[in-house]
């Protein structure tokens, strides 16, 4: 594709006064629509969820396990698509929770970044009414974005965050996807004419939540630049820990392509909730003695 042509499909959205809507790119769910739940959004639409365990058919979390996992998943495709990526943590006994923003799958609406976010405030707001065990969230790329922000704005409470392949700017990374193509370092200004961070994290980062965070980034990154990984890590508070990965293409280390490091991140995650665990349980028995 030329610079030419490319500039005219990424101008259409800002004609049509949809600036950002280009960015993300839906797929129909052909998942059958009885294996899934909707939620009412703030955004106004429905969006639609699912749950993964083995043992677990309610529409809520068991009560008994390691914990509650809620994946936020990137620019493209549906949560049927995208399910590889988290699923399999139901065999180191998580819940797992997948949803499609608005315009994804079953959801109803237009995919845009404002209703992502709306729709990350709700699913986060909601799973926090009703899970009771430590609850963590994995975004991949854009999903990192959009739940960095929400999160931001919204604080609840999170035990640990697992990022993968983040960014946090639509303008940078519209900047450099353009970049890449023949003669785009001429055009990448022009991410500033198209896109919009009305609804990304960079300025929001100040106030995320600290938590227990992983950030992971495979070092041949054609999509997101690594580099985007590392600034991102070094601005979260809290613990936190850094995994490069080579030999991988974009937001694929989670996936059953590379089952090492599908281990190494399922172990972080393990450790991270029995830490949670121990540091609650001294919380309980400090309170009981302090009530004494």
């Amino acid at each position: 594709m030329n610079s030419f042509l490319l500039l005219t499909l990424l101008l259409l959205p800002v004609i049509s006064g949809c600036a950002n809507q280009a960015f993300f790119s839906p797929s129909n769910n052909d998942m059958p629509s009885k294996e899934v739940v909707w939620l009412d959004s703030l955004s106004g639409n429905k969006i639609a969820y699912r749950y993964y365990h083995p043992t677990n058919t309610s529409s809520m979390p068991s009560p008994d396990l390691r914990g509650t996992v809620v994946h936020f998943h990137g620019n493209s495709g549906q949560m049927e698509q995208t399910q590889e990526k988290v699923a399999w943590l139901t065999d180191y006994g998580f819940n797992v929770i997948t949803f499609d923003y608005s315009g994804f799958g079953h959801s109803t609406g237009t995919a845009t970044d404002k209703d992502a976010y709306l729709d990350a405030i709700s699913i986060l707001n909601y799973i926090n009414q009703y899970n009771h065990q430590p609850l963590f969230v994995v975004a991949t790329s854009t999903g990192s974005n959009i739940f960095l922000r929400a999160w931001a704005d919204n604080p609840i409470e999170i035990d640990g965050i697992i990022l993968d392949s983040p960014f946090t700017s639509y303008v940078k990374e519209a900047q450099f996807v353009l970049s890449q193509s023949p003669f785009g370092k001429l055009y990448d200004w022009f991410a500033l004419v198209i896109m919009r961070d009305d609804y990304a994290a960079e300025q929001s980062l100040h106030r995320v939540p600290e938590s227990h965070a992983l950030v992971v980034h495979c070092e041949e990154d054609s999509v997101v630049p690594f580099e985007f990984g590392e600034t991102l890590y070094q601005q979260l508070k809290g613990n936190k820990e850094f995994m490069a990965f080579d030999d991988c293409r974009h937001a694929r280390a989670m996936t059953g392509d590379h089952p090492r490091y599908q281990h190494n991140i399922a172990q972080w995650l393990v450790n991270t909730e029995q830490y949670v665990r121990q540091n609650n349980r001294e919380q309980v028995t400090q309170m009981i003695a302090y009530n004494e």
